[in-house]
């Protein structure tokens, strides 16, 4: 791009849907859904991060009807209704976008695409090089020299060479493109029996519909020439459907100046709802280049390396007087019965924990590993002496190869977290809850291992090992603090204890000596469930005559095409890590209503 003064429009509507869509249920301790505001959040902090914008602008659809309803009433009849939950996040959206003074456009009965392509035009005008942040395709038919695309999702950039190299055809015949295909999910019809690449052939070949129609015997393919005979009226319909509207906004650029320092407006916003990382964000940034310090230091608790075998013993006394401490151990991997432990920490109260390694390399200067676990094997196979943990049949695991029965597990942060806070909590990991719960940001194995270009944790020097691996003790013991008073209903005490507890030591003692398996058996029930299967895709391909021999029922993007291009089903919701539309088990079910291959 050349060097002119930037604009960026962003599309808030797909930044909302994405959002919400995109992440399971989210909801702070009181229990209010937060996931689309969270994911909207993060979103304009990595644009603002990326694009140090001075004049950006936030672009939404308004409710109800549009223009294009009173040309075509059923313009997106095939839409699900979205969820009222959806709209009550937006409101807090709203009122972020508001704190930091980001400018919001919309306008009833028009659409955010419309607004957008008008914004953008407007400001072309003033010699503004226009960046709009969207994955919709439609915006594409504006693309030109001072008009740009920005795919926030795939970070990748759309211009008018790119995209003609792509398609074979310039931005300005999309619409042209759009009014033979039509478009399913917002229900333009198109024209009948037209597809993706005989819509391409006719698009290159001419240059706009009404060159088309005008000059319709030079169409030789019969099936094509009669789809389009038979179409007309709907190709130009769908032809205006999809071609974008200028109005008149009258919006001075100087309306959409932005100080990026207007972030930091947000954090009562942010720790309100729990956004804890978010709120780090503006600490980090007025802190300015001074590094960050460690939450243990900053809260005066103490982590301690244990390297002698006198500071060994004095732990060991310590924790056989407490009767109760919360543990963790460290491996070269995630196969607790395959890698090898490389060190343990404790913890037996808030604010004091120890990390004892023998596994770090180089080896000089820690305990023997033999010494460490014949001195700890007697308390952690002590069924009076209480273990806290997190995720505790990971820890039994390992230390189980590592010859130790661990005894007198009397509590698991991980399951307590699903049962006594929220069930649909998002995320139940040590490290997101430690910000969560106390505002205590952890050290990451990203921090410590990857991002030192480190091949395993064994690598990492004591000092910085103790911080990651003593707070993992520290921070569970923390937890338990905190669940055991949650769990003061009878109710989910009960669960708790005589349940989820329970079932994982069951699991424990099913995982560390595995399952027998008859081979043979599995071998007799795979023919049969293969002679089935067999039928099935027989059935679909005499179903459907437009799928080749070599299509594959196993890939999600084939599968796709078939269901929403080729049969033209509406498409129900996008997959969380891609812009592609979903076709699991509950979008298959749901299109069997209305059509009956899905079903097979």
């Amino acid at each position: 791009m050349i060097n002119k003064n930037k604009v960026y429009l962003i599309d808030g509507s797909a930044f909302l849907y994405r959002a919400y869509y995109a992440m399971r249920p989210l909801t702070t301790k009181d229990g209010i859904q937060v996931q689309a505001v969270y994911g909207f959040c993060r979103m304009i902090k990595k644009i603002i991060d990326k694009f140090k914008p001075e004049f950006i602008a936030l672009v939404w659809d308004s409710k109800g009807k549009t223009e294009r309803h009173d040309d075509f009433p059923e313009y997106k009849a095939n839409r699900d209704t979205p969820p009222s939950e959806l709209f009550i996040q937006k409101e807090k959206i709203i009122k972020f976008a508001d704190l930091i003074k980001l400018k919001q456009v919309f306008k009833s009965g028009i659409e955010a695409d419309d607004i957008i392509y008008s914004l953008a035009k407007d400001y072309e005008k003033e010699n503004f090089e226009v960046v709009v942040i969207s994955s919709d395709k439609d915006l594409s038919q504006m693309l030109n020299n001072n008009i740009y695309i920005y795919d926030y999702f795939k970070d990748t950039y759309i211009n008018k060479i790119n995209f003609l190299e792509k398609n074979g055809f310039g931005p300005e015949k999309l619409p042209f493109y759009f009014s033979l295909v039509g478009d399913s999910a917002d229900n333009i019809p198109g024209v009948k029996g037209i597809g993706k690449k005989g819509a391409s052939e006719i698009v290159i070949d001419f240059d706009d519909l009404n060159h088309l129609y005008n000059n319709l015997d030079r169409v030789k393919k019969p099936r094509l020439y009669n789809a389009l005979l038979e179409n007309k009226e709907n190709a130009f319909l769908s032809l205006k459907l999809f071609l974008l509207r200028y109005h008149n906004f009258n919006l001075n650029p100087k309306e959409l100046v932005f100080d990026i320092k207007n972030w930091r407006l947000a954090k009562d916003f942010f720790d309100g709802l729990e956004f804890f990382t978010l709120s780090n964000t503006i600490k980090s940034s007025d802190e300015g280049s001074q590094k960050e310090e460690f939450f243990a230091d900053k809260k005066n608790y103490k982590f301690k390396t244990i390297l002698t075998k006198n500071d060994l013993d004095l732990v060991c006394e310590e924790l056989v007087l407490a009767k109760k401490f919360a543990l963790d151990t460290e491996t070269l991997g995630l196969r607790p019965l395959e890698d090898d432990v490389i060190g343990i920490s404790v913890c037996s109260k808030v604010g004091l924990a120890y990390y004892i390694p023998f596994g770090h390399k180089p080896s000089k200067g820690q305990l023997e590993k033999s010494l460490v676990l014949s001195k700890l094997k007697p308390i952690l196979e002590n069924n009076n002496i209480k273990k806290v943990l997190h995720n505790a049949k990971f820890d039994q695991l390992v230390l189980f190869s590592a010859g130790i029965n661990l005894t007198g597990v009397s509590f698991d942060t991980i399951l307590a977290a699903g049962l006594a806070i929220k069930s649909n909590m998002q995320r139940l990991g040590l490290k997101f809850l430690s910000e969560s719960f106390f505002n205590d940001k952890m050290l990451t194995f990203k921090d410590v291992v990857t991002n030192k270009g480190l091949s395993d944790f064994s690598y990492t020097g004591l000092d910085l090992a103790t911080k990651y691996a003593a707070a993992d003790a520290h921070q569970t013991l923390l937890l338990e603090n905190l669940f055991s008073k949650e769990m003061g209903q009878e109710k989910l005490k009960f669960v708790f204890n005589n349940i989820e507890m329970p079932v994982s030591n069951v699991l424990f003692d099913m995982e560390k000596v595995g399952i027998y398996l008859d081979k043979k058996e599995l071998l007799i029930l795979k023919k049969e469930i293969d002679k089935e299967i067999d039928i099935i895709k027989s059935k679909i391909f005499s179903f459907e005559e437009s799928i080749k021999s070599d299509f594959n029922l196993n890939s999600p993007r084939q599968v796709e095409d078939l269901l929403f291009n080729k049969l033209n089903l509406p498409k129900k919701k996008k997959t969380e890590k891609s812009s592609s539309y979903s076709t699991d088990s509950e979008v298959l079910l749901e299109l069997y209503k209305l059509h009956p291959l899905p079903g097979l």
